[in-house]
């Protein structure tokens, strides 16, 4: 949690001098081993200096060890930047933010997340920094791919493209509101995202079921999808997979059987779709574009 902060953000000589090194670097974020390099200082001083510039203002604690300038041109009180990407992108290297954020961020979804989902190549339990809770999302090392440098709030920040935030709900449905609103995030992306870039992207996530829920939910809403793109999505598919779309400890495992997808639809089809909004309705597509994906 953040500290309290003193209205006067004076400094002793050291203090200044470390302050105007890491603005000068540029350096947004600063550990004790970094302070400890900077200063030449032993961790107990490195401690010290940390603590008194919190209480001044010019450092924020985010987490134990970790701490985010808060640069002179934030004003005589040493108001931290409130922008919740910004503090979730110095938690963890490397990263970034995809599932129901990255979902919000592009439009799938009106829902608001009371926490920001951060994908991350190791476990780790959740923090809070700011009141808002940060969840790391364990991602395989071949599978991190698919998120680019956008700028959000005047911040450049790790993000999950339209494609990958897309295939992440459908991955994990618990990160992003559940199957129901995942359905509702692939009515409307149909419209955003580029076929060409989905496909390459599944063809390096390499699992069928994915393919097989994604395309199970595109017919669901009648989102309009090119017949050569449609036509690549059946052939990804595992012609043997069957699966089942929605958890079988909440919904069991009957429901029919659809097709050309091989998935049993154990979600009733109104729980899927907008309310008031009839199954199967069309949705435009627009044109390629690159998704600069990594």
């Amino acid at each position: 949690m953040i500290s309290e902060t003193n209205t006067s953000r004076s400094l002793s000589a050291s203090e200044s001098r470390l302050v105007l090194d890491l603005e000068w670097r540029d350096q947004r974020t600063v550990t004790l081993a970094d302070l400890r390099a900077l200063l030449g200082a032993s961790e107990s001083y490195a401690r010290f200096l940390a603590h008194r510039l919190v209480r001044k203002g010019w450092l924020e604690r985010l987490r134990p060890g970790l701490y985010r300038l808060i640069p002179a041109n934030r004003g005589t009180e040493g108001i931290a930047d409130t922008n919740p990407l910004t503090a979730g992108a110095a938690l963890v290297e490397p990263y970034f933010f995809s599932f129901g954020t990255a979902c919000t961020h592009h439009g799938f979804t009106e829902q608001v997340f009371a926490e920001t989902y951060i994908a991350c190549q190791e476990r780790r339990p959740s923090v809070i920094v700011r009141e808002t809770r940060y969840v790391f999302v364990s991602v395989p090392r071949d599978r991190f791919f698919g998120f680019a440098e956008m700028v959000v709030l005047g911040e450049a920040i790790q993000m999950a493209t339209p494609e990958r935030a897309l295939a992440d709900a459908l991955d994990r449905p618990r990160y992003a509101g559940g199957v129901a609103e995942v359905s509702r995030m692939v009515s409307r992306a149909g419209g955003k995202i580029s076929w060409d870039a989905m496909l390459n992207l599944l063809a390096r996530w390499n699992e069928s079921a994915l393919v097989q829920r994604l395309g199970y939910l595109l017919d669901l809403h009648g989102v309009a999808v090119p017949p050569d793109q449609r036509a690549a999505l059946i052939a990804r598919m595992r012609p043997s997979s069957k699966v089942v779309f929605g958890p079988r400890t909440r919904w069991g495992t009957e429901g029919k059987l659809v097709r050309p997808w091989n998935v049993v639809a154990n979600v009733p089809e109104q729980e899927l779709i907008e309310k008031g909004q009839p199954a199967r309705r069309r949705v435009s597509f627009g044109p390629p574009r690159s998704s600069g994906d990594r």
